[in-house]
């Protein structure tokens, strides 16, 4: 009998995952080479692969979301470290540089912000862009200087010494929405175009023109309010996890490799095994403070382990369980989430140290990040109230029409959470709270709600420690910030239609 042929959806779950996996396996090995011992052109391909490593599997990510129908958006929890991204860029576009014999000079000011709220894949390919379009064009050298003006505006500009921009270009590019809309964008100016389009969804503003002495220059402007010095608290150490009894399932030797060698570097040794029948027997067998679970595995999946740990009845059914995932689209999320995992860690690991505070997050244990006893104190900073550019841009992002339909779904689902975590709370249902709480922190990261996002995350935090007498107290601030944001939602809501 005749098999029926993949449901589109069907066929992109198994394709991504693959996809995914593979880009995990590339991107792993190239981190688990020794770079020190090698010469320094060797090395140097390397980082500039390395480089354009992350950069495509941000992409590919981004890609297959869109496949799926998830819009790719800004998030306002989304930062990128201003220094380690130009390291990036440079590594990438020096070799691309060399090749050409062309110069390639990248000055940074000192004094830069630590951190720019803005997804970093967005960042790589706005200044990538510009990058390219430069070395296209180069007669001998390309010139990169990032500075920070007196109104704390930050200026990455790229200027090269060649023919300059041609007038076709400087008109269509300074042309209306119309004329700069995607689907009519071709041939020359295209990668410009492209820099200018994300540039606004970002809330950030490009500017080209032709220098007086000769050449073309690109300037890529970002507002103060994208701007961060510290942020919420993160240390910039690597966290320390020795003493934490952490049970790693992951059926890939290459994860096992980049996990064990990540977790060493923290002080810790994990229990690694290498599917779900040996995950659950080594529940059986010893305590953990926490359990890292790959979801795809042999024998027995990372979800049915989910499932089978939650049924149980003894101590073991509540220990923190976070999936270790290369999905995103909303419906695994969703599912993996239902067999009652505490959170997901994506992969590929894009930094140690955010993976590991992470892991003691949702271990329960301090991270370096804001604390209950800090909101409880009232001495911590978790970002402005309403980041209005981000809501903004958000908005602008979805479109006319669809935005006042996004509005909806957020009045509608946040004011469900308000309704089940006062609920959670009242009744002291720890449960309900670390639930909602979740849903909270992706919902008022989406929209630029930071302050309630710091509060939300901090209320999840305590709810893991099993706080119960200081629950009413950390919700407080929460619930009317969130009663803020609602009203906000619903008024701009109203004003669309």
């Amino acid at each position: 009998m005749t098999q029926p042929p993949p449901r589109p959806d069907d066929t992109l779950r198994l394709f991504s995952h693959d996809i995914r996996a593979a880009m995990s396996d590339v991107i792993g090995g190239l981190r688990l080479v020794d770079l020190t011992r090698l010469d320094p052109d060797t090395r140097m391909q390397l980082e500039r692969v390395a480089a354009a490593g992350d950069t495509l599997a941000e992409l590919v990510d981004a890609v297959l979301m869109a496949a799926a129908g998830q819009p790719v958006m800004a998030d306002a929890t989304d930062r990128v470290a201003l220094q380690a991204l130009l390291t990036g860029l440079g590594h990438r576009w020096s070799g691309r540089a060399r090749e050409r014999q062309l110069g390639f000079d990248m000055h940074c000011d000192d004094g830069l912000p630590q951190y720019v709220a803005a997804p970093r894949v967005m960042l790589d390919r706005i200044i990538g862009n510009l990058i390219h379009n430069a070395l296209r064009h180069a007669a001998s050298a390309v010139e990169i200087r990032v500075t920070l003006s007196d109104g704390d505006e930050l200026c990455v500009a790229v200027a090269d010494r060649g023919p300059g921009f041609p007038d076709s270009v400087l008109a269509g590019f300074a042309g209306d929405a119309a004329d700069r809309a995607m689907g009519r964008l071709a041939g020359e100016g295209l990668g410009l175009r492209i820099a200018k389009e994300l540039s606004a969804q970002i809330g950030a503003e490009l500017h080209i023109a032709n220098r007086i002495d000769g050449g073309a220059e690109a300037v890529l402007r970002l507002p103060r309010v994208l701007l961060q010095q510290t942020g919420r608290k993160t240390p910039a150490d690597m966290p320390d996890l020795s003493g934490l009894r952490i049970l790693l399932a992951e059926d890939n030797p290459t994860n096992q490799t980049i996990l064990r060698q990540t977790l060493g570097q923290m002080g810790n040794v994990p229990v690694i095994v290498g599917d779900g029948v040996e995950a659950l027997e080594e529940l059986d067998r010893q305590p953990f403070d926490i359990a890292l679970i790959d979801i795809e595995m042999p024998r027995l999946s990372g979800l049915e382990v989910l499932r089978r740990t939650r049924a149980r009845t003894d101590v073991v059914a509540t220990m923190p369980m976070v999936a270790l995932t290369a999905y995103v689209l909303r419906d695994n999320r969703e599912a993996i989430y239902a067999a009652g995992a505490d959170g997901i860690i994506g992969k590929p690991i894009v930094s140690g140290a955010d993976f590991g505070r992470a892991v003691l997050r949702h271990a329960g244990r301090p991270a370096g990040l804001p604390e209950p006893e800090d909101v409880l104190n009232g001495d911590t900073e978790l970002g402005v109230p309403m980041n209005h550019e981000r809501f903004e841009a958000l908005l602008r992002v979805a479109g006319p029409v669809e935005a006042v339909e996004l509005l909806a779904r957020l009045d509608e689902d946040l004011r469900a959470v308000d309704q089940r975590l006062r609920a959670g709370v009242s009744n002291g249902e720890l449960s309900a709270i670390r639930e909602q709480t979740h849903i909270l922190i992706a919902l008022a990261g989406a929209v630029g709600a930071e302050r309630l996002f710091g509060l939300a995350e901090v209320l999840n935090i305590a709810a893991k420690r099993k706080r119960v007498a200081d629950m009413a107290a950390l919700h407080a601030p929460c619930a009317a910030d969130l009663a803020v944001l609602i009203s906000l939602i619903s008024a701009r809501r109203d004003s669309m239609r």
